[in-house]
Order: structure tokens, then sequence, then C-alpha cells
């Protein structure tokens, strides 16, 4: 077999190939010879029909098309392999002139590969990595996080309710619009927690200080963006009640309580402390990595140069669209159609957004998998073994097991390939990117506040 480039557009290739005469007649004989042993022709024996009738039967087209049923993905593998192409999209197979018994066949075959990617000088992208160290403050902040979800809550006597405390209030709601008062709703019961940095003001001043038994109204509008159309941008009244206040009680931070939140490793404070501080310091190198990590790939992605096929981001879309709406009528027994109407999001703003974040997961597949094959990173068994002792302790589950599933299913393991190794990858970036030490800004560190204080603690 010949064959030659004829044209190279961006990420399509058109290549000729020229099948010899003795191969397409070696691959008419075949399906001749299978035809004449499997038609049932009254008044020919099976294996003993002649040509001729099988081309009455069949048609001369037909007898062809299945030959070159057998020549053409032959030579299109023939090509991957010679001109070791990388494909995303089954190729397109067009016939140059006629098919005719005893001379060539001439085919071109358009393949659409993955595109190049201009990979940017690594060393050149900087990532700046937080120092951040653990104080005193942030293992205090930890240590009450630990006493608040052993705390109990207990019904108050003869005072008022203040911060800290949780009210439970019987309560309806009116939608005010242009002065009218629509019904209130049912009553309903629930307990509210006076706490100034999750409860909104108008909620929190209206519930402090009072006692059992009061009634009070607060008025509050709703943010324009809500999700419910039906709130966004209206007045809603809440008619309160108290029923209920309710103290919460922390644990005395003694050795009883070390004992019992630690299963008995810890014997006193000190060590508790310690422990504490070494798992603040373990989220905190997490958080470091991971947004680092990030960090990196947005770079990355801005730096690289790439031209991204609109075959993978319609296929990308796709299978998000499919995800998207299963997640959709499970947790809110929804329609994509329905979920959209009822939170006033058109379909084209849908389409936009989720063709947006396609292109950047593509964007992103497509360069990290030529970093990957410019430094040859591979699989390992090794890798393959930590990866599956990892979700085994995850999941609480036998690593013999899933491997076994693993090993089953044919795509759920080359999904599970490809994520080591885009893993590794990202590990190897993070490895040659330039990283600059900077301290947080003032005030941020040891406050207490941070998402590590209150992260892993010996329970």
């Amino acid at each position: 077999m010949k064959t030659e480039i004829i044209s190279q557009e961006g990420n399509k290739q058109r290549i000729r190939a020229t099948i010899d005469a003795q191969e397409f007649q070696k691959a008419l004989n075949t399906v001749i010879g299978d035809l004449s042993r499997k038609a049932n022709i009254k008044g020919f024996r099976k294996g003993k029909v002649p040509r001729n009738v099988l081309e009455m039967y069949f048609g001369r087209e037909g007898i062809y098309s299945e030959a070159l049923e057998k020549v053409l993905p032959a030579a299109m593998g023939e090509i991957v392999e010679e001109y070791d192409l990388s494909l995303i999209s089954e190729p397109e197979v067009d016939l140059e002139g006629e098919v005719e018994e005893g001379k060539p066949v001439t085919a071109v075959f358009t393949f659409e590969v993955r595109p190049e990617v201009i990979l940017p000088d690594l060393a050149s992208i900087v990532v700046e990595k937080p120092v951040v160290e653990v104080t005193e403050a942030m293992v205090d902040a930890a240590i009450e996080q630990i006493r608040l979800r052993h705390s109990e809550l207990k019904p108050v006597e003869n005072r008022s309710s203040r911060e800290g405390d949780s009210v439970s209030v019987e309560y309806t709601t009116q939608i005010l619009e242009e002065g009218q008062e629509n019904d209130a709703s049912t009553p309903q019961t629930t307990t509210i927690q006076l706490d100034p940095e999750t409860l909104r003001e108008e909620l929190k001043n209206a519930l402090t200080g009072k006692n059992v038994g009061d009634e009070e109204s607060v008025e509050i509008t709703i943010e324009a963006e809500h999700p419910d159309p039906s709130l966004a941008g209206k007045t809603l009244r809440y008619n309160l009640k108290v029923k209920e206040i309710l103290e919460r009680i922390l644990p005395e931070l003694d050795e009883a309580f070390i004992r019992k939140t630690s299963q008995d490793r810890l014997a006193n404070l000190d060590e508790f402390r310690r422990e504490v501080a070494e798992r603040i310091e373990e989220q905190i190198r997490r958080d470091v990595q991971n947004a680092m990590e990030a960090n990196a790939l947005s770079k990355l992605r801005e730096a690289a140069q790439v031209t991204v096929p609109e075959t993978l981001i319609d296929r990308q879309v796709a299978s998000m669209k499919e995800e998207e709406a299963a997640q959709i009528r499970k947790q809110f027994n929804l329609s994509m159609e329905e979920y959209l109407d009822k939170n006033g999001i058109t379909p084209e703003a849908f389409e936009k957004g989720i063709r947006e974040r396609a292109e950047r997961i593509v964007r992103q597949t497509l360069i990290l998998e030529s970093l990957a094959d410019e430094r040859s990173i591979e699989v390992l068994s090794e890798d393959i073994d930590t990866e599956i002792r990892n979700l085994a302790d995850s999941l609480h589950a036998d690593p013999d097991r899933i491997r076994s599933l693993l090993f089953k299913d044919r795509e759920r393991m080359t999904d599970f390939l490809h994520r080591i190794r885009m893993n590794k990858t990202i590990s190897q970036l993070l490895s040659e990117v330039t990283i600059k030490e900077v301290c947080p800004p003032s005030g941020t560190e040891g406050d207490g506040n941070s998402s590590t204080a209150g992260g892993e603690n010996p329970e």
C-alpha cells in the first residue's frame, strides 16, 4: 500500500492510500467464498454457487462493498501506525474513482488528530507558596470546635436569649408585594442559632433579648440573584414566636474529655494540644499543596498554546449535560428543562456556561497529556497499587475487591489509569515551576477563623 499526505489543516490530516489490486482481489475472493458457502439459493448446493449467480442475488456493488469493508479498516490501521496518529474521532473515508476488479483501490482518509500543544518554559511559571505556621490561637480555635461538636443544648430559665443561644421558634411567612400582604404560610417550627457570623442581622436582632412566649415580626429583602424566582428581589415577613431558649453547654477540657475524644490514646492536655497542632499542620500542608497545584494549572492553561477542537468540546458538553441531568433528577426529581425554568435560567445561558466549562476542561486535559508525553510519564504497577489502597481506605473497602471491580470494567479502568497519569503529571508540573514562598497577609494568621483551624482533629 502506498500513502501520501495531501493536506493538513489545523488538527485534520487528509491522507491518500492506494491499495494494491492483488490485496483487493484477495479480499474479494474471500467475500465471494463466504457468500457461496452461506447463501441458500434454490438449485445450488452451499459452497457451489457460481459467482455470476451471487452477483445477481447480492449485486456486484454489494460484493465490492463487503470486500472494501475488509481492506479499508486494515489500511486505516496501517496509516495510523505509519504516521503515529493520535485520533480523537472516527476517520472519514472517500473513494477516488470507480472500484474495479483487477485495479488498485484509491481512498482518501480524513483523520482528526490530537492538536499540537506548544508548552511554555515551566520554570517561567511562578507559583506562590504561603508559609503558614501553626499558632496557639489556631490550636485554641480547633479545640473549641471539638468541644462544640461534643456540646449539649439545654433549656434555660429566668433569662432572655443572648448571642450563642439557640432559639426554638414557631413562624409563618408572608410575601409583601407592592404594599400588599399575601396570606401567611402554614406555621412551622425550627431552631435558630444566634450566631452573628452565620445568621442574618435582621433575624439576630429580632431574636436576641427575647423570652419564651415573646412574638416578633421581621422583614427581609431577598437578594435579586436568589435561585427561586418566586422570591428573588421580594420582601419576606417572618412572624416569629419564641417557644424555647436553649443554651449550649461545652464539656470541660479535662482528662476525661481528652481520653474520650482521642479513644484513650492521649492522657493529658499537652499531648492533646500537640496532636491537634500536628493535624492542623497536615491540613495546612494539604491546603497549600492543593492551592499551588490549582495555581500552577491555571497559569499553565494561560501560557500554553493550543486550538481546542470543537469535536472534543461537543463530546465533553454531552457528557456534562448527561451527568448534570442525572444529578438534578436524583436531587430534585426534575427534568433539566423543568430545573432551568424553575430557577429562571434560559437554555441559552445554560448552554453558554456549560460550553465554557467544557472548553476549559478539554484545554487542560490536552495540555497535561502533552506534558505527560514530553516527560514520558507512565503509570507503573506501584502507582496502581498505591491508588487502590488510597481508594480502599477512603471507602473503607477491601483493596482486592476494588481491584477486581476495576479490572472487570474496561472503561472504568481506563479512566482510573488516566487519572493516575494526570495526577503524576501535575506533580511533575509542580516540580518544574518556580516556587516563591510568601507570608500570608497580616491579620490572617492565627485568627482562628481560617479553614485549617477547624480541620482534622484527634477524634
